[in-house]
């Protein structure tokens, strides 16, 4: 039988949030600033369990990137695979090598969008399980199409993707409390390994 590899992207296999990091590769860092700032109450108040993560991470998409065209935010994604690989931990990629040598299946797992993941991934041959961007015809909304995939929704999205039953062993990586729920379905967890 078969085996999978589950992983979280930021923080475990990235050694920084990819979002902030796609933000400021797509806007630069004086319209990052500015924005973060004029965004900081909101901020703030997520931090502070007053505000849904999807929420806000609505809201700053929305203000970086409403009304950008897929093309446009399609060759941003593609231009970013570089920057994802500069932040890939060593560990990581010799990890991922280690299961794509052996044959296990991999599937990426991430709260973060298709927008910057998607060109990675599939540059990489590796299966993706994201956030979804919402689009109006060929114009972002700011919107998710998705839940936001952490904790439980990772686990949702997993299983209506994933046929478990058909692996004989699932391993699992992850960096944070939202990865709790994919990590419970693996048989070998691995919390915070490449750092």
């Amino acid at each position: 039988m078969a085996r999978l590899a589950l992983f979280d992207l930021d923080g475990t296999i990235t050694s920084r949030d990819t979002m902030f990091a796609f933000v400021r590769h797509a806007c630069g860092p004086v319209r990052l600033g500015l924005g973060l700032v004029w965004l900081s109450p909101l901020l703030v108040a997520h931090k502070l369990g007053l505000v849904p993560a999807q929420l806000a991470k609505e809201q700053l998409l929305r203000h970086f990137f409403g009304g950008h065209t897929r093309e446009r935010l399609e060759a941003l994604g593609r231009s970013f695979v570089a920057q994802i690989d500069a932040s890939t931990r060593p560990e990581a990629r010799t990890r991922l090598d280690w299961h794509r040598e052996q044959g296990h299946d991999i599937v990426v797992v991430s709260a973060s969008l298709d927008l910057w993941l998607a060109a990675w991934a599939a540059h990489h041959g590796l299966r993706l399980l994201c956030t979804g961007a919402a689009f109006d015809g060929d114009t972002f909304t700011g919107a998710l199409s998705t839940p936001n995939c952490t904790g439980p929704c990772k686990e949702e999205r997993i299983r209506e993707a994933l046929d478990l039953g058909a692996y004989e062993f699932v391993y699992g990586y992850g960096d944070s409390a939202g990865d709790a729920e994919m990590l419970a379905l693996a048989d070998e967890v691995w919390f915070r390994p490449f750092r």
